[in-house]
Formats: C-alpha cells, structure tokens, sequence
C-alpha cells in the first residue's frame, strides 16, 4: 500500500511539473507582459520584445504574452516570428478576438486578405470582447482589398453602427461607396472623419474635395482641398490636393 501511495504521488508530481505552473510564476509572467507593452508604446521595441520572451518563457499559457510578442516582432519587421508567436497564441484559443484582430493586420500587411477574413470571422465569436467594431472594420476592409464590396459594406455598416466615432471604418466606408459608384454616399462618410477627427482627416478632405468637383460642386470642392493643405502642408495628400487644384483652378 504505501508503495502504491509513492507511486501516485510522483505520478501526480510529474503531471503537475508538466503541465501546471504556480500562481507566483503566472503573476510573474503577467508582470513582464505588462511592462512590454509598456515598451511598446514607448517605441522601445527590443526591450519590449526580450521582456515578453521572458514573460512566455515563464508561462507558456500566456494568450497575451504571445498576442504582444507578435506584434513587437510585427513592428520590427520580423513577419515570420511575428505569425509564429501568433499561431503559438491561436493554439490556446483559436477564437480570441485580440490575438486574431492583431493577426489581421500582419495577414493584411501581407497581402493575404483570405487568411485574414478567415481570423476575423472567429473572432466574431469572442462575444466577451469590448471592441467588437475594430474587428469589422478590419473584416470590410479585408473585404474590400477583394473586390467584395457588399460584404465590405455590410462589415462597416455594423463597424460604424456599433462604434458611431470610429473614424477609420467611415473612411473605409467612403472608399465602398466610391467603388460602388455612389459618390454622395461617400462624401457624407468622408464627412463624418471630417466631424469627428479633424485633426487627422488630411485624406477624407482630399477625397471628398475630388468628389464634391466630380460632381459639380466645383467652390466647395476647391474649398476641401484648400483645407488639406492649410492644416496639413507636410503630409503627402497636400501634393495630391495641390494637383487637383491645379487642374480645377485652371479649367
């Protein structure tokens, strides 16, 4: 008897040893997360990237350890380690919306638009995820890169009705209704960028100013455009609004 007693008791030891970790070590491993991406927002990269190597090193069960170690690496340039650390995080769940929303934009960065739309849909599942928008806004544009254009706007139609101030789903909102040639129906989406983010609404003055002249209204259209270099005289739509003013100023 106490020799089977030994038995179960090194047996349980060395599942325990495998495949379980103490809370100290996860509170530990959580710590170093925090402090990357802590180093991420200060750009500090390669800090932020030896910190959550040790964080997952420490819990390999970390989702969020391996959700920000993927985009450290994204943001070094290095794609390949940055979808391992992806997928090693995907195996632990496959439908976390954080881990497939970040995922996203490595997939959409690199032109594999299918894989991404793949990963956003399973994160459509995560229903406990605060920032369910994010998600669809990244879906429409995934679908708008492939000419799926109803798709798209049936992506940020829900983007925009779930979040009403997210500026980056109007704007891509207003490239869907360009691309199905309902050109007021973008202006009013450029618009609401307009409204909402004027201080960071350089390309929906530009485009909505080469729409407003496509159709006609030529003063209002010159006056976006002027805009854009006004407020902006340093960023690259300015060279493309001065060229539209050019040939409208000019006709």
């Amino acid at each position: 008897m106490r020799r089977s007693a030994i038995l179960v008791s090194l047996v349980i030891g060395l599942l325990g040893s495998s495949g379980c970790i103490s809370k100290k070590r996860q509170d530990r491993a959580q710590a170093r997360v925090d402090l990357g991406v802590a180093y991420i927002t200060e750009g500090q990269t390669e800090l932020a990237i030896a910190t959550l190597e040790e964080a997952v090193e420490l819990d390999r069960r970390n989702i969020d350890g391996w959700n920000q170690l993927g985009m450290a690496m994204m943001k070094r340039g290095e794609h390949e380690r940055s979808e391992a650390a992806f997928r090693r995080g995907l195996r632990l769940n496959d439908e976390d919306a954080s881990l497939n929303l970040n995922f996203s934009y490595l997939l959409l960065k690199l032109d594999r638009s299918e894989e991404a739309i793949e990963r956003l849909e399973a994160a459509l599942h995560d229903l406990i995820f605060r920032e369910p928008a994010k998600v669809l806004n990244n879906l429409g544009f995934a679908y708008y890169t492939q000419g799926r254009y109803g798709s798209a706007e049936t992506r940020l139609k829900e983007a925009v009705m779930r979040a009403p101030h997210f500026c980056q789903a109007w704007y891509n909102l207003g490239l869907i209704y360009e691309a199905l040639s309902r050109p007021l129906e973008a202006i009013d989406a450029y618009d609401h960028v307009v409204m909402i983010c004027a201080d960071d609404a350089a390309g929906s003055y530009l485009r909505a100013g080469g729409l407003l002249l496509e159709n006609g209204q030529t003063e209002e259209g010159i006056h976006y455009l002027h805009r854009v270099c006004e407020d902006w005289p340093g960023h690259p739509a300015c060279l493309e609004a001065r060229e539209a003013l050019t040939k409208a100023e000019g006709s």
